[in-house]
């Protein structure tokens, strides 16, 4: 199509940094073996394209979504926004200004970009379906794989869940913080040089 061939130099200046990063390191080592696809997954039914979309979990229910979104309707007065983020057994924070304007592209794991805070029930090696909305009354679901921030990803920042999840935990914070020590040494699941068991199919 005509639009898409536009946008194409706008998405190479979002997608090619991004692939730079996923071809660096190899995917034949055990932990990376969760990410079926390298450079993640795409939908690309509507006006506004998902490409290469993640989760990245800092531990178990606990991750950001990163990705590209491509706004290809060149005709469009406005920016497209990204008004929400929904999918089974999991909740997102989606910060104001997510916007793509047209014939262009927004690299969500940016350090320019607000970070999506996703939670719920989901872990490093599992694959999640999300649906994105946008304010041009589309929708787009994407089976999403669930990584670790290892190699490709440990630059990638994480959300401020504490924040997300609001002020209530202040008080208890002493006694809290010798229970990360306790886990580390039960449950090594996010650890770069531990191995990451891939759910069933997505091997």
């Amino acid at each position: 199509m005509h639009h898409r061939r536009s946008t194409a130099t706008a998405l190479a200046a979002v997608l090619l940094p991004l692939a730079a990063t996923l071809t660096s390191c190899g995917f034949d080592a055990p932990t990376d073996r969760v990410n079926t696809i390298a450079a993640g997954v795409n939908n690309r039914e509507g006006s506004v394209d998902v490409l290469g979309a993640r989760v990245v979990a800092w531990a178990d229910g606990q991750g950001r979504l990163i990705g590209a979104l491509a706004y290809n309707d060149n005709d469009a007065t406005k920016p497209a926004t990204l008004t929400g983020v929904t999918g089974e057994g999991i909740t997102a924070v989606v910060p104001q200004g997510i916007e793509v304007d047209p014939g262009k592209g927004l690299n969500l794991a940016s350090d320019d970009v607000a970070p999506i805070a996703v939670e719920g029930d989901f872990a490093a090696g599992e694959v999640i379906t999300v649906t994105l909305a946008f304010s041009t009354d589309e929708t787009a679901s994407v089976d999403t794989p669930v990584v670790k921030p290892c190699r490709q990803y440990s630059d990638i920042l994480a959300p401020d869940f504490a924040a997300e999840a609001g002020e209530e935990s202040e008080a208890p914070e002493a006694e809290e913080s010798e229970a990360p020590a306790e886990e580390s040494e039960t449950d090594d699941t996010y650890l770069c040089d531990h191995p990451t068991v891939a759910v069933e199919g997505h091997e």
